[in-house]
């Protein structure tokens, strides 16, 4: 279901308006007339209903009225990210994309497809094939990217706040991997505004329980490569979660035999270098070849995202 992002809540009497481009959005993308409800998301991570009071034309003002029911609470744990794990087939997953920077316009659409299927996080990568120049353009416009993301949910009603964050070289992205994860083996985070950490990642911060998590990077066929299903089976003894001394339940949205978080690195248009196949190996990556066709970039990261998800939820 679409829905509406808005940048304030409603007012004390529970009324939003709209107006700008977003009045222009409402009307002639989503057609809501007077009585309609639409599900809308707010600042604080609180997803609600509400209906369409009044639309004036010709001030060109939509007056949104907040309903009684809820379609989630603010901060609820991981409540958008197992809301649209549901979705995606994921139970309560999270997933992260790195995505080695390729030029501009498939960069974009790599970013809408990736915030479609419920990315948490998109961490573009700076390679060695990757083009001089295009990650100084990724900085210069993360305004655009951000319109990107917010469109996007908008469109395919995804309740994941998905974040984007600054490029980085493969060993400085790699360290944000490493502080994502819930088992805590590396150095502490930078800050959550720059992890993109979201009440998800609060409530595994502060929860006992370790569970296993997932590295995937798309590569052509090798002997270190291995088949999905490989990739994405428990480690040997785990269930779907390793816990503290009398708990056998994993963390809330989680199903057992189900990786926590899912991180999937893909290349760009030269695809990833030896080295930095081997540097992600190194850092707990499968190497996982697709038996298809020969992919772009931005087809393989959507094709990879999908059949991860795809896997997982059956």
């Amino acid at each position: 279901m679409r829905q509406f992002i808005s940048d304030r809540p409603p007012d004390k009497k529970g009324l939003l308006e709209i107006t700008g481009k977003d009045f222009h959005y409402m009307r002639d993308v989503l057609r809501i007339s007077a009585g309609d409800m639409i599900d809308v998301a707010l600042p604080d991570g609180e997803k609600v209903s509400m209906t369409a009071a009044r639309i004036d034309g010709g001030a060109k003002k939509i007056v949104l009225q907040k309903c009684n029911l809820k379609s989630a609470g603010p901060n609820e744990g991981a409540v958008f990210a197992a809301s649209s794990a549901a979705q995606n087939g994921g139970a309560g997953i999270e997933y992260t994309l790195l995505q080695f920077i390729p030029k501009p316009a498939k960069m974009e659409l790599i970013v809408r497809q990736a915030t479609e299927c419920g990315i948490s996080r998109i961490i573009p990568v700076i390679g060695e094939y990757t083009q001089g120049g295009t990650e100084k353009s990724l900085q210069k416009n993360s305004a655009r990217y951000e319109k990107i993301i917010r469109e996007a949910r908008q469109q395919s009603g995804s309740p994941v706040d998905t974040k984007i964050l600054m490029p980085v070289k493969l060993d400085e992205a790699l360290k944000k991997v490493a502080a994502f994860s819930p088992a805590g083996k590396s150095a502490a985070p930078e800050t959550e505004a720059d992890l993109g950490l979201g009440s998800a990642d609060a409530v595994q911060k502060n929860d006992a329980r370790v569970v296993f998590e997932t590295r995937i990077v798309l590569y052509e066929r090798n002997e270190s490569t291995v088949t999905l299903k490989e990739a994405l089976a428990p480690p040997a003894g785990k269930s779907g979660s390793t816990n503290t001394p009398g708990s056998t339940e994993p963390p809330a949205g989680c199903r057992k035999g189900m990786p926590r978080r899912v991180f999937i690195a893909v290349g760009s248009e030269g695809g990833i270098s030896p080295d930095e196949f081997n540097t992600l190996l190194d850092a707990g990556f499968s190497g996982v070849h697709f038996n298809t066709n020969i992919l772009r970039c931005e087809t393989a990261a959507l094709y990879g995202i999908a059949a991860v998800q795809a896997a997982l939820g059956e």
